[in-house]
């Protein structure tokens, strides 16, 4: 597979983040200013509005398929941890 090493830039290219979450997922489409999207891994599709959505990069799909509910995990919050 000669074009192995660039699987993640071009799975990005289909990818979104809605920044208000950190929600990473594929861009269904766009109607009246809401984009909607499909998450990465499993979940129902959700809605945004189009000017809060942006192409998510290589690291954020990465981070997204890795994650559990496909927030990437450099915009998931922490929980705290007890002692």
């Amino acid at each position: 597979m000669p074009d192995a090493p660039n699987w993640r830039s071009r799975i990005s290219q289909r990818v979104f983040v809605d920044v208000r979450t950190g929600a990473v997922g594929y861009l269904l489409g766009e109607r009246d200013q809401e984009a909607a999207l499909w998450p990465l891994t499993s979940g129902q599709e959700w809605t945004a509005p189009a000017d809060q959505v942006r192409p998510a990069t290589p690291q954020e799909v990465a981070s997204a398929l890795a994650a559990p509910g496909g927030v990437s995990l450099s915009r998931a919050a922490v929980a705290p941890t007890r002692p």
